[in-house]
């Protein structure tokens, strides 16, 4: 349901730019196949679709929502919990991937930018913000959904001995936590900055 899904959503948004159907099945084929790996618990299609809601929901305040819909489908192509380069990677996929069409030529810096920054969690355009407040939407849902989403990415990184996955995720939440803000878009800071702060907490208790 999810893939049939975003299948139709990334198809719509290619057929401004590229004819050739080949070409965009192609192109849908590559983000299918590497976000329906089985070690992905959490970084999969499901994830994009939940971004896709929210892009959805904000697409009036984004400058661009095509450019951002791009970063969305790409942001997260490669994955590999032993690496330290995912989004680097993520990024040269896609526009090695999106050379294939014909795009605005702005457009590729733009993508990149927004798929970095989701490794930073910094953007300098308002675009930008909004495309890491999406990837990190996560950390403000109810304590319910943030616990699930903390059992997949611990199913993720299920190879990783416990003792040392507790203190990698330690430093992950208390990098969240001294942040003076986890959102940087004002809808993200009304709606999820308390209750991020919340369940980072919570889980930072935890560990």
């Amino acid at each position: 349901m999810f893939s049939l899904n975003l299948q139709e959503r990334f198809q719509s948004l290619m057929t401004s730019y590229e004819t050739s159907e080949d070409i965009i099945e192609d192109l849908w084929s590559k983000i299918h196949q590497f976000y329906s790996k089985k070690e992905r618990a959490y970084h999969n299609l499901n994830h994009l679709q939940e971004l896709f809601k929210y892009h959805d929901l904000y697409k009036e305040q984004l400058s661009s929502p095509d450019i951002v819909s791009f970063s969305i489908f790409y942001h997260d192509i490669i994955y590999d919990i032993w690496k330290k380069d995912n989004e680097e990677k993520s990024a040269e996929v896609a526009l090695i991937e999106l050379q294939k069409i014909d795009l605005p030529y702005l457009f590729y810096k733009e993508i990149e930018n927004q798929i970095l920054a989701t490794k930073t969690h910094q953007a300098a355009s308002l675009d930008g913000k909004f495309m890491v407040d999406f990837d990190l939407s996560i950390l403000g849902q109810s304590n319910k959904i943030y616990t699930d989403y903390t059992q997949k990415i611990r199913k993720e990184y299920r190879l990783i001995p416990s003792i040392l996955y507790k203190k990698g995720r330690k430093k992950v939440l208390e990098h969240f936590l001294a942040k003076e803000n986890i959102y940087s878009t004002v809808p993200f800071k009304n709606l999820y900055e308390k209750q991020a702060r919340e369940n980072l907490a919570n889980e930072l208790k935890t560990l």
